[in-house]
């Protein structure tokens, strides 16, 4: 009896590790926040804010610098997804050791109008705006409507070594600028 249960307790124990040789792949659950941050990769960028697993409730707000095959992100919404992620074998040097899927949308909820958030808009040496005759963005991929303020904006940019704003959403996906900080 006692070497069933250890033939029984070996087999299943190598189909296990077998197993997760072959598809090292698990279902986590993330929360997306409803802006993107700005942040140094390689080079700077935009990264979305999440929270992993356990770290939903209550934890902080961590950089995402990866893509979610399937996902796209649509600012002021606040969204609990489901994804796969896999770890890459022998990943390139400033590259993720995972990859990420969507599996499922759990949840997407728009945040209202009067939620104001900051993003930072120069530091580290780098300016995020973008400025042209036409129009004022964040890395080119975020309108600014900056009203009365844009000429300040623009002064604060050019004299200031770090500068943040506080922002609400505006319509077409475009950031509503409120204030300096």
């Amino acid at each position: 009896m006692i070497m069933i249960v250890g033939l029984l307790s070996f087999f299943s124990t190598n189909s296990c590790s077998i197993e997760g040789e072959e598809n090292d792949e698990t279902m986590v659950n993330m929360q997306i926040n409803h802006f993107k941050q700005t942040a140094f990769g390689v080079e700077p960028q935009l990264v979305l804010l999440v929270k992993e697993g356990d770290e939903i409730e209550g934890g902080e707000w961590n950089y995402f610098y990866d893509d979610i095959d399937g996902f796209e992100f649509k600012p002021g919404y606040l969204y609990d997804i489901m994804v796969s992620k896999e770890r890459i074998e022998n990943p390139p040097a400033d590259a993720s050791s995972f990859k990420y899927k969507l599996e499922k949308i759990i949840s997407k909820e728009a945040v209202g109008s009067d939620e104001t958030f900051d993003i930072r808009l120069k530091w580290g040496g780098h300016n995020f705006v973008k400025v042209t005759d036409d129009h004022i963005s964040l890395m080119n991929e975020s309108r600014i409507n900056c009203g009365d303020l844009c000429d300040d904006l623009i002064q604060q940019l050019d004299t200031r070594e770090e500068i943040s704003g506080t922002f609400s959403h505006g319509p077409n996906s475009e950031l509503r600028f409120i204030e300096l900080q």
